[in-house]
């Protein structure tokens, strides 16, 4: 790998600050571009000074700016976002916080975690009408997924309870010599 310096367009004296804005502005760039392969390049060059530097992850968000995690998740960097949120100490965890944490939930299919994300981003934050939303979006869910009951509902009806049912049956069935779901 070239220099990670060189990729990004900065000294290797540069700040926190310098580093991150050379990220967001050739990010922005290769994002418009459809350059994922230099897009690629700069993340690793990106991680790999954040991860070699005085620049460790747990101290990047101290600040508490997340739009370096923002544009990870928007870029399907789940894993990477992640592992950032997770580094900002328990003090600096505030609405935002909550409510990026509980987008990559929700992107990983993990209901239930994203709507208490969702639920505390309202609580610390209840002027913020983006964590409503995503509140009462992730309460308005009725199929798909795990979560099975919606804010007002009595009924257990989901994809999954179907597929349940189905497969028990195939099983009482094949008990009996039939067989409702050939492969299984």
């Amino acid at each position: 790998m070239k220099n990670p310096y060189e990729i990004l367009g900065v000294s290797m004296y540069a700040t926190r600050e310098q580093i991150n804005a050379a990220y967001q502005q050739l990010s922005r760039q290769y994002a418009e571009s459809g350059n994922m392969r230099k897009q690629q390049e700069l993340d690793e060059a990106y991680d790999r000074i954040m991860l070699e530097g005085d620049y460790s992850f747990q101290n990047v968000y101290y600040g508490a700016d997340f739009s370096d995690i923002r544009h990870r998740i928007d870029s399907g960097r789940l894993e990477d976002a992640q592992i950032l949120l997770d580094g900002v100490p328990e003090s600096q965890r505030n609405g935002e916080w909550n409510y990026l944490k509980g987008t990559i939930c929700q992107k990983k299919g993990w209901l239930e975690e994203a709507e208490k994300y969702f639920r505390r981003a309202t609580e610390l934050d209840s002027s913020n009408e983006t964590y409503k939303s995503a509140y009462d979006n992730i309460n308005s869910y009725s199929n798909g997924g795990y979560k099975t009951k919606g804010k007002n509902s009595d009924s257990d009806c989901s994809c999954c309870n179907i597929c349940s049912g189905l497969l028990c049956a195939d099983c009482c069935c094949e008990c009996m010599g039939g067989d409702i779901i050939p492969c299984c």
